[in-house]
């Protein structure tokens, strides 16, 4: 085998190998994400964390909600400036917590605005995604039950 043809061989392996390689660990975050039926949650709404329980029809909001939007989900990519508005632990049909939501429905950064995180109960996995006012007003409406000062820029 000749010098130049070993070359381009080991090269393509190379380039071949560390696109693979890439691609590989890209490839799970371009998946739709799957939510779980949710059967019941709480709500923590505002810095204080007032606590209510979710109806029925917040449930039933939030279930044809997650099934418009399983696509777009990416890793979280930089920290948050705060904890969020709200906070939603959600659980199935068995009582068991299958989600845990977090939601930016203030001002506490601008390029956070109508932001939501969907996390795994127990933190393994984070998703994240921005979304326009009128894609967010449902989640909007189930925090803005509760009065309670939005944050501001700090």
């Amino acid at each position: 085998m000749r010098k130049e043809t070993a070359f381009i061989i080991g090269f393509l392996v190379l380039t071949i190998g560390t696109a693979s390689m890439i691609w590989m660990v890209a490839l799970p975050n371009f998946k739709p994400v799957v939510f779980p039926q949710v059967a019941s949650g709480e709500i923590e709404v505002g810095p204080m964390r007032h606590k209510r329980a979710l109806s029925a029809e917040d449930v039933n909001s939030i279930n044809t909600w997650l099934a418009q939007h399983k696509s777009g989900w990416g890793p979280l990519g930089r920290t948050p400036p705060s904890s969020g508005d709200s906070r939603m632990m959600l659980k199935d049909a068995s009582g068991k917590d299958v989600l845990a939501i977090t939601l930016w429905t203030g001002i506490s950064a601008a390029d956070w605005n109508d932001t939501v995180f969907v996390e795994a109960p127990d933190g393994s996995k984070v998703r994240t995604e921005s979304f326009s006012d009128e894609a967010f007003a449902p989640l909007r409406a189930l925090v803005d039950q509760h009065v309670f000062k939005r944050s501001a820029f700090p």
